[in-house]
Parts: structure tokens; sequence; C-alpha cells
């Protein structure tokens, strides 16, 4: 049986696979290890204690110390810790266990085995690929330059519309609490089907003449899908507090107000389910309209408050409208925005893609963290989104930095 040996990230990801696997942890995962709980953030040390105790409680984790000395090519930079992974499989005969594309790619180079983990979620696509690499290696820095020189090289297997973050593996980021957090970035481009283009998006400014921009990394990808005038399905996923909500919302008002847009109105659309154990509100009065306000109020932060909202409804154009009375609608030159589509089943989501007339968009957003109930987990019509990735005319980015407030990244740990 192969002996594997797993990345810092893989064992942090995937801390049940020690039981399952015969796995190899070197001393430079153990040193990663111990610097990360230095200065990792909560989320991340809470990470490391679970994968310890799961290497604890394994009987088929080997531990090597040896400090390899990389000699596979004299090119490489003899520090760099992947090297020194990639040495060690060479050396031992070991297979390898990494979720880093760029490691896997240099690992098939050199006929490593390399570990896919059974009824792990591998392909659970995300519209972006982060690559972390060192610019003082050799092969990474050719791997840098050639995004820009040979962008038809698509060797990492992108589809259309998807992202790629390029990430200095060698300058760790720290947030105020001095809290390791990430790495800085290099470049970020989006592979359109034929080559790697960089990114082409504005800032952009609300009607109180406030300037909205992205505040990170994914946030940038995220803008620049959302001003692709080429996709006509936008979807953003994430957690609490990411900006789902924010950035589409400040995006859709803005086309909104631009007349050369082509887009006459906001159609808001959303399945009036109730926070997962809350206790129904029982009737309320008014009409439908009146009914549905309260589930758009995110939409009215962005208007000028819940009068501003009704102002824009009586112009007639924003529509707050009902899922249940969407069939048979032929929606043009409207962006029909979708929000909380986790609680959407796959027939649903069927639905609102074909009410997509000339002129429109559907625009959704959501977390599959935040299901309120099992029948959408069971029949989830935001993961069958996923279905739609590499087509042309579907653009997806999962955030994954909360911005909201360090109080709102505590949600996370309650997992």
């Amino acid at each position: 049986m192969v002996n594997y040996l797993c990345d810092t990230n893989f064992i942090l990801s995937n801390p049940d696979v020690v039981s399952q696997y015969n796995m190899v942890i070197t001393s430079h995962v153990s040193r990663e290890f111990e610097s990360l709980e230095q200065k990792g953030n909560a989320e991340l040390k809470y990470k490391i204690r679970k994968a310890k105790r799961a290497i604890d409680n394994s009987t088929k984790v080997i531990f090597d110390v040896k400090d390899y000395e990389v000699r596979f090519d004299e090119n490489v930079d003899k520090n760099y810790t992947d090297n020194k992974l990639l040495q060690a499989c060479i050396d031992n005969g070991y297979g390898l266990a990494t979720n880093d594309i760029l490691l896997r790619i240099k690992a098939k180079t050199y006929g490593i085995p390399l570990l896919d983990v059974e009824g792990k979620e591998t392909d659970d696509y995300t519209g972006v690929v982060d690559l972390y690499l060192n610019p003082n290696d050799a092969n990474d820095a050719q791997t840098i330059i050639d995004f820009t020189e040979n962008p038809t090289d698509n060797k990492f297997g992108l589809i259309t519309n998807q992202y790629i973050a390029l990430w200095d593996k060698t300058k760790p980021t720290f947030d105020e609490s001095g809290n390791h957090n990430g790495y800085e970035p290099i470049n970020q481009f989006r592979f359109n089907g034929e080559k790697f283009v960089k990114l082409k998006y504005k800032q952009i400014r609300e009607s109180f003449n406030s300037v909205i921009k992205p505040i990170n990394v994914k946030q940038k990808l995220a803008f620049d899908m959302m001003q692709n005038k080429d996709i006509t399905v936008k979807a953003i996923f994430g957690g609490f507090g990411v900006g789902k909500d924010f950035i589409m919302i400040s995006h859709a008002i803005q086309e909104l107000q631009d007349p050369t847009s082509g887009i006459e109105s906001i159609v808001w659309v959303r399945n009036n389910v109730e926070v997962k154990d809350t206790n129904p509100i029982g009737f309320l009065p008014d009409g439908m309209q009146d009914k549905l306000l309260p589930f758009a109020m995110p939409l009215a932060d962005h208007v000028g408050g819940i009068e501003g909202l009704k102002f824009h409804i009586s112009k007639g154009d924003i529509e707050i409208q009902h899922l249940g009375f969407m069939r048979g609608r032929d929606i043009k030159n409207s962006i029909i925005y979708v929000t909380e589509c986790e609680n959407n089943t796959v027939e649903q989501i069927q639905l609102l893609i074909g009410r997509v007339g000339e002129g429109s968009q559907l625009w959704l957003n959501g977390d599959m963290k935040q299901v309120d109930d099992e029948k959408f987990r069971a029949n989830s019509g935001l993961n069958a989104l996923k279905k739609l990735a590499g087509n042309k005319l579907y653009g997806q980015v999962t955030l994954d930095k909360v911005e909201r407030s360090e109080t709102a990244r505590l949600a996370d740990l309650l997992d």
C-alpha cells in the first residue's frame, strides 16, 4: 500500500483522512503547524487543533523527520518547502496528498502518485482557483510570467469564465491583531475559453456620491464578473458578511441608473422562507407588496431606506415579486435578482432561468450554510447552478473573507 505524504493545507482541510490511509507527516509540515498556530486567527487555530487530534488518534501516521535536500532540479529553490516535499516523495516512493493545483501538476511530472480522497468534494466548483507560488523558485517564476506572455497555455485546466488568483507564498499577511490571514496577491486573471485575460472593472458611484470599490482580491473578481456584459447568469456565493448582496445590489442600482445599460428595472425575487427554527410571525395585513417589503430590506439600504424603495416601486423600476408568481413571466430588459438562493430547489432555479427574456440577466447569491429547510439541502438549486460552470453565459465567484466586522467572523467558529 502506498504511503501518502500530505502537505499542511491538505491535512487541515481533511483531518479525518489520517485514519483512512497511510499518511506521512514530515518535519516541514510540523514546523508550519507551529508557525501557523502562533500567528493564525481563531478559525485557523481551531483547524490545527482538530488536525493534531486526528493525527494523535490515528494508527496509520508515519513521521518522517528528515530535512530533505532538493536534488531533482538544479534550477528550483532548494529551500522551498514544496520542493522538499517532492524530493521526499521521489526518494521514498511516497504518494502525495495535496489540494495545491500547481503541486499536483509538478507531482505528475515526476510520476508521483496522487491521493484522490473518496467522497471528498475535490471538484466542488467555486469559480476561483487559488495558486500559491514562490517567485524565488525558477519554475514558479516562469509560471507567473506565462500568464501574460503565454496566455493561451491553460495548463491548469480552467474552464470558461473561471478565475485564477496568484498569491506570493513567501509573503504572509496579518490582520490588525497580528493573526496570519493569508498571503500577498501577485495577480488575477479570468480564462475566457481561449486565453487568460486581466481583470477589467471600475469603481462604482452610488447616488449619495459614495464610492464602492472591492476591498479584497475575491471581491475584485466579483466586480469583474458583475461588469462583464457577456455573462448573463451571475452568481456570488459565500458565508456571512463577505459582501454578496452589497456588491450585487450596488451594481444593480448602477445599471438601473445608467441610461446606456439597457436595464429598465430590477425584479427582486426571494423564496420567502423564514429563518430556520424561528416561529412564524403570522398573518400580515395589507397587500402582497407590503408583505414582501421586509424581505427586500437589503435593497432598501441602497436606495434611501423603505421610503426610497417605495418610491422606486411606484416608478416601476423596482419590482418586489413572490417566487410563486413567476411562472409564465417573460421578463425583458431587467435584472432578475434572486437573493438567499440556497432556499431554492433545482426546479425553482430552472423556473427563474426560464424567465430571462431579451436584454435581461439573472443574478443570484447564497450560502449553503444558511439553508433554512432540509428540502433545499436534498434538492439544492444552489448546487445545481454549478452544472452551468464552463458555459460562456455563466459566471461565478465564491467569496471567502468576512468584511462585515471582526465579530462577524466568529460565526464560522460555531460550526
